[in-house]
């Protein structure tokens, strides 16, 4: 019981402004370094300060996209199932497997000298990645077991150098969008799934063996895309408590739910700045203290606006006493019971 008292809130209480100092107190603490995910060599996952910033201005794509993809029945136990399914996940581009692209200008052709090492890594053959080039280009193309050649059927400079540049980020195997994919371990659980170090959930969700409903990605919007605001809400929440948490900083998960509560209000992601939860509030003096004052004021003399002044900006902007702590209460007293008292007081 005195746990569970300990999690009320007095009525009155102003919630939002303590979440804010809260969040951003220790926000100025943060350090601008990243942070190295184990098992993932090549995703050097953003984090600190940056990924604050990233987070509560809703940036569309995360600077370091991953994924986590949790796997179902046998596979979730079996490492060798395991890394079958993550093979046909991981993203393999040519210039993955290329050890050298050489472009002749004056024969209109394309050689893809490649890494016989990473294309038996990858089950691959320089034939078989010669006839997915072909289909994709629609060009022509002899293999033998270490190089591809290539006719563009051109002989202009920048053609060729465009069609070299559009082969290399070809994806020849795998997901394209989804990235590198390893297999790691849950110490907890003991159960195997997946990390890629990109995002491409819609795609990665049709692969068989995978558990639809464990998998999660840190970029918000894939989130919201897929499976809707709630998910948006509680990714942002989590991803705020894992940003500041990696900083040793501990902050109540209540506060962080307020602020991702109020980022998808509506039903969709609004980041906090002025084109968002701050430049759209009602009150004219609230949008004109955060920032663009002289533009709201003009607009809203220009317009006629009214400002009824209910929230805790405004009104403390004009030195009135806020709806909030001791400000929700309001006194009232009897007529006779005031004219008791005044007479009272006239005879001491």
């Amino acid at each position: 019981m005195a746990r569970k008292n300990n999690f009320l809130v007095t009525p009155g209480e102003p919630v939002g402004v303590i979440a804010a100092q809260s969040i951003g107190e220790p926000g100025t603490q943060m350090v601008l370094r990243s942070f190295h995910y184990a098992g993932v060599a090549s995703s050097i996952a953003t984090s600190g300060l940056p990924r604050l910033v990233e987070i509560v201005d809703t940036r569309k794509k995360p600077a370091t996209p991953f994924a986590y993809v949790y796997l179902k029945g046998k596979a979730a136990k079996d490492f060798e199932t395991a890394e079958q399914i993550a093979k046909k996940i991981n993203e393999v581009r040519v210039s993955d497997i290329a050890r050298r692209v050489i472009e002749n200008f004056s024969k209109g052709t394309i050689t893809i000298k490649m890494d016989v090492q990473r294309l038996q890594a990858n089950e691959l053959t320089a034939r078989g990645v010669g006839s997915k080039i072909e289909k994709l280009t629609k060009t022509e193309s002899r293999a033998n077991e270490n190089a591809i050649l290539i006719n563009t059927h051109t002989k202009n400079a920048k053609q060729i150098r465009t069609m070299a540049v559009q082969i290399g980020k070809m994806t020849i195997n795998g997901i394209e969008g989804a990235g590198r994919a390893v297999v790691q371990e849950d110490k907890k659980s003991g159960e195997f799934f997946i990390q890629t170090n990109n995002s491409s959930l819609s795609e990665i969700m049709q692969v068989e063996g995978v558990d639809t409903s464990r998998v999660y990605t840190n970029d918000i919007f894939e989130m919201y895309r897929i499976f809707g605001v709630e998910a948006a809400r509680n990714t942002i929440s989590r991803e705020l408590s894992t940003t500041l948490r990696e900083q040793g900083i501990a902050v109540d998960p209540r506060h962080l739910d307020i602020l991702a509560d109020a980022m998808t209000s509506n039903g969709a992601i609004k980041n906090v700045g002025r084109r968002g939860l701050s430049g759209e509030k009602e009150s004219i003096f609230a949008r004109a203290a955060y920032e663009e004052t002289v533009k709201h004021l003009i607009n809203a003399a220009a317009f006629g606006e009214r400002d009824d002044m209910k929230g805790v900006t405004e009104n403390v902007l004009i030195g009135k006493q806020i709806m909030l702590g001791t400000g929700t209460i309001t006194l009232a007293i009897k007529k006779e019971d005031l004219a008791k008292i005044s007479g009272k007081e006239k005879k001491k």
